[in-house]
């Protein structure tokens, strides 16, 4: 299992100062893999058994596994040096190929249609996909309020009525708060899109309206 599939499953037992640590890590992983855990640990401003708690929490026995699973994933990553311009641009017309396919027209009506939208991303990427989303309402005049988790879901799902929509970002569906969440809003008839892998997903059959992607990877090597 890759590191942001470990710690988006252990994600509600880190704290403020793990996900400080995980994001130095997810952002310097070349570097991270050779650094002694007392080197992280001055980078992260951090202390060592910090670092190591970190591991622990997300299921590691400690620190080497977790220098192992970098320098794994780096090897997995290797592949011959490639035209970067000419593949980037490839990358960018299978996406809007893929875009042009979808008809939106029933996701755009919920939008339009809802007075209050809130976004939620079951982890730390698509938390950031969130994040992206509310940029882009900015943009526009809109304003996306963000959840960041199932604490303030407790405390909103009160107050909220059918004019609301709710986004819901999630790479597998299947995360056991995802499906909480979504059972809630569909039992009260609350309307909530899903963003989620084109696969079978729980998130996805819940949901009103569905957008599948298809997750590129793609390496700029030296």
């Amino acid at each position: 299992m890759k590191l942001e599939e470990l710690v988006n499953e252990y994600r509600q037992q880190l704290n403020q100062t793990d996900l400080q640590v995980w994001q130095f890590i997810y952002n310097n992983k070349e570097k991270c893999k050779t650094m002694s855990i007392y080197e992280m640990a001055d980078h992260c401003c951090v202390s060592r058994t910090t670092i190591l708690r970190f591991a622990k929490k997300i299921s590691l026995d400690g620190y080497s596994e977790l220098k192992a699973i970098l320098k794994m994933e780096a090897g997995d990553q290797k592949e011959e040096k490639i035209d970067e311009v000419k593949a980037l641009l490839g990358l960018y017309k299978r996406v809007a190929e893929e875009m042009a396919d979808k008809d939106f027209t029933s996701v755009c009506r919920l939008i339009y249609k809802a007075k209050r939208i809130i976004g939620y991303g079951s982890g730390f990427v698509q938390k950031n996909v969130v994040n992206e989303i509310k940029r882009l309402f900015v943009n526009g005049g809109d304003l996306i309020y963000i959840l960041e988790g199932n604490a303030e879901f407790n405390l909103l799902s009160k107050k909220l009525t059918k004019d609301d929509l709710f986004i819901i970002v999630s790479l597998d569906g299947e995360s056991q708060q995802v499906i909480k969440m979504a059972r809630e809003l569909k039992l009260r008839e609350i309307p909530f899109i899903s963003i989620t892998r084109l696969k079978d997903n729980t998130l996805a059959s819940l949901s009103t309206e569905k957008i599948y992607i298809t997750p590129y990877q793609f390496n700029l090597l030296d």
